[in-house]
């Protein structure tokens, strides 16, 4: 029996921005949103829901239940409306809002999830819906929150890689394959500041005189506010055989960079 799928499997809302960032400063009501575009030609609904959530250290996001973590902004921060119907081409605009003498003394987030309300299935049998949420991630600190941190170790690890042979293979003899690996740089940063970060850097491969041999670029990560972040990076290629030192440099907007060093063996 065959499956109809009722709606198109994309998106049809866009929403804009997908960080907030609102600084609680003084007694008065602080205000902020964020925008809801409709791409279609149809009519969309949706509804605004509220989640705790935090980041692992590899960098995935974990969604929890709403006022679970104690790092919400609980009833400080309010949003409305809760539900739209959004016309084609048009937008709509959701309100945050800080309330008035809300006692912020730390960065707290949320993240407010826009989700398509599916139409009614008008195909006979069975059917399959899509249904589409985005996160908007809001977080909200009281100025002057320090900025600081610090790389809290590096290693040389040897990650396993999909064995490229698994497809043509019989599933008999897969186990029967050595896994491959290859060599990674981790790099753990701390967040001892009191606000979010965004940080980014360089790995220098440099030889025994001091000399740069080699480097690769640590792309942008972010970090919330006393949590750490594993970046795992591939060693340059080519690196001709023999000793080095490996200096990680991250830049995270503050007075100055962090560093941290380990030694590596090229063979």
């Amino acid at each position: 029996m065959g499956v109809v799928v009722s709606q198109s499997a994309s998106a049809q809302l866009l929403v804009d921005p997908l960080e907030v960032t609102i600084v609680a400063a003084g007694t008065n009501r602080v205000p902020s949103s964020f925008s809801v575009s409709n791409t279609s030609n149809e009519v969309v609904q949706a509804t605004i829901t509220r989640s705790d959530w935090d980041r692992a250290e590899n960098g995935d996001n974990r969604f929890l239940t709403a006022g679970s973590t104690g790092t919400s902004c609980g009833a400080n921060l309010s949003v409305s409306p809760l539900s739209i119907r959004v016309e084609p081409h048009t937008s709509r605009v959701i309100r945050l809002g800080i309330q008035s003498g809300a006692a912020v003394t730390k960065e707290c987030w949320d993240i407010f999830f826009v989700e398509e309300v599916p139409k009614r299935a008008s195909a006979k049998g069975n059917s399959l819906q899509y249904i589409f949420r985005t996160g908007v991630k809001v977080y909200v600190a009281p100025p002057g929150l320090s900025r600081d941190g610090a790389v809290e170790n590096m290693a040389i690890e040897d990650v396993p890689v999909p064995r490229t042979t698994a497809s043509t293979t019989p599933a008999t003899t897969v186990a029967n394959i050595p896994a491959a690996t290859k060599r990674q740089i981790s790099v753990v940063f701390h967040n001892t500041g009191g606000t979010h970060l965004l940080a980014k850097g360089r790995l220098e491969f440099r030889r025994i005189d001091n000399s740069l041999a080699a480097q690769a670029t640590i792309p942008e990560f972010p970090t919330l506010p006393g949590a750490t972040r594993k970046v795992m990076l591939d060693v340059p290629a080519g690196l001709a055989p023999g000793d080095y030192v490996v200096l990680a440099l991250i830049d995270f907007g503050g007075a100055e960079l962090v560093a941290g060093q380990i030694d590596y063996q090229a063979k």
